[in-house]
């Protein structure tokens, strides 16, 4: 019997773009059409569905959704002005791919006015694009927390496609986390692939359970389900809430109902403020 030969990667197409499915794959068949001669021209602008959103590579704050409060701030901010700063897009074969700009283009999308939107083309390769955004997402105007920091660089360590060093300056965590994340990857072996967050890959590596979860990792899980209701909060009732902060106790009081106590005591908590005698009396 013939050993079994391993078989070449099918050519890259620009139509095996929207099936990719990981992050490695994704840079896989972005260099190889990056290879083809491509598209010549250049406009200033581009029609919005003439650019090829690619998350899986380029959305590198490993979210599955984009934050709501800030496209509402953004949607705002374009009835006012001509302009948002244009996204970065780089030419790769037939296609634009946007690299940097996630939340600018949706904002543009959601405006029925908008029908193109300001562009700026990166030149570098696509594993040099992936790096640059996350160079630009580290510093920009919706700033990355610690933990979206670690799982962008989780992402980027997975790949085995950059150094310790490219890693820690792209992420801004530094190369010493690159290493332990490196190890990581040693102990899981493939099921390392299974874990997006960084603190579920860490819990794994040391074989820890869900009962055994430290107050750390417990605060991320509370944090990210937080931010993921408030998204959906903000998704659906824009800034209206916020503005009507008497209409929202209200609902909330309809939400809650007899746990609407514990609610406020949390919410105390989390403003540092204390509740006297008489009003601890009221509940």
């Amino acid at each position: 019997m013939s050993e079994p030969t391993d078989t070449p990667p099918p050519p890259a197409t620009p139509e095996a773009l929207d099936d990719a499915h990981d992050f490695a794959e994704a840079v896989r068949l972005l260099s190889g059409l990056a290879a083809t001669p491509g598209r010549e021209d250049r406009p200033e602008r581009l029609r919005l569905d003439a650019i090829t959103l690619l998350p899986v590579a380029f959305n590198v704050r490993c979210e599955e959704s984009l934050a709501e409060h800030h496209l509402t701030t953004l949607s705002k901010l374009l009835k006012s002005t001509e302009d948002l700063d244009p996204v970065t897009v780089m030419v790769v074969g037939s296609r634009f791919i946007l690299v940097d700009g996630h939340h600018r283009h949706e904002a543009y999308r959601r405006s029925p006015e908008r029908r193109d939107i300001p562009v700026r083309y990166y030149e570098g390769t696509p594993e040099e694009a992936v790096l640059e955004a996350a160079r630009a997402n580290t510093r920009a105007v919706l700033p990355m927390d610690n933990g979206q920091r670690q799982d962008l660089a989780w992402r980027l360590t997975l790949s085995g496609l950059y150094s310790k060093r490219q890693i820690a300056e792209a992420s801004g965590i530094s190369e010493r986390q690159v290493g332990i994340m490196r190890k990581a990857i040693q102990t899981l072996g493939e099921q390392a692939h299974e874990f997006t967050r960084w603190w579920q890959a860490r819990r794994a590596a040391d074989g820890k359970s869900d009962e055994d979860m430290s107050e750390e990792d417990r605060e991320m899980w509370i944090e990210e389900q937080a931010q993921a209701y408030a998204d959906r909060l903000a998704k659906e009732f824009s800034t209206k809430l916020a503005r009507n902060p008497k209409i929202a106790a209200r609902a909330l009081e309809h939400y809650f109902g007899r746990k609407l106590p514990d609610l406020l005591k949390e919410l105390l908590d989390r403003t540092g403020e204390v509740l006297d005698d008489d009003e601890e009396d009221e509940f």
